[in-house]
């Protein structure tokens, strides 16, 4: 086998293990929370910056079809999705502001806005972030830098950290964590 393929695969493993091991309660607690909030008829929200908003994508996909069995959508919802609206909004050098324009669209209710940040400065997602929990709703990290990442501040409970600085290995364990929630809400919900 290819030593790169092979070390990439060691290091991915290692990685999986130590998010289980450290972060599993935390993601189990947030999946809790989300059946919850599904099972009272609210939304889960997704956004994501930079390299992690086609990851945000694709599990809001998951949640609304389906991940590994046929079942009722869920309610999920990938903020900033919307390419035309993005591109509007930076035409008229309003960036920053394409994630909350696209979250006041949405109606009401009860939500949970999950956020996947690279740890770098994000005006958009900050934006995005302080409004939602100005409206008194939930807010949860997934974030390159856990804890340190600027996004994580008071209001937030749940901020989970992919320990690695390599991008290709965040984005692998951004999409498991993501995945697994979506499977722990399953399990939660239809018992499978």
């Amino acid at each position: 086998m290819n030593q790169k393929i092979s070390a990439s695969r060691s290091q991915l493993q290692g990685l999986l293990d130590e998010f289980c091991n450290q972060q599993g309660d935390m993601l189990t607690r947030l999946a809790q929370q989300v059946a919850s909030l599904f099972a009272g008829g609210g939304q889960l929200l997704l956004a994501g910056n930079a390299a992690f908003q086609p990851v945000v994508q694709l599990l809001a996909g998951h949640f609304t079809y389906r991940l590994g069995f046929d079942r009722p959508a869920l309610p999920a919802i990938a903020i900033g999705s919307d390419p035309v609206l993005a591109a509007l909004m930076v035409s008229s050098g309003e960036a920053d502001q394409h994630l909350v324009r696209h979250y006041r669209s949405l109606t009401g209710g009860k939500q949970l806005l999950l956020l996947f940040s690279d740890g770098g400065n994000s005006p958009a997602l900050q934006i995005l972030r302080d409004e939602v929990l100005e409206n008194e709703q939930l807010v949860a990290l997934v974030s390159a830098t856990g804890a340190a990442d600027a996004l994580c501040r008071d209001g937030i409970e749940t901020c989970l950290a992919l320990p690695t600085g390599s991008r290709p290995r965040q984005l692998e364990l951004a999409l498991f964590a993501g995945q697994l929630l979506c499977e722990l809400v399953e399990s939660e919900l239809f018992g499978v």
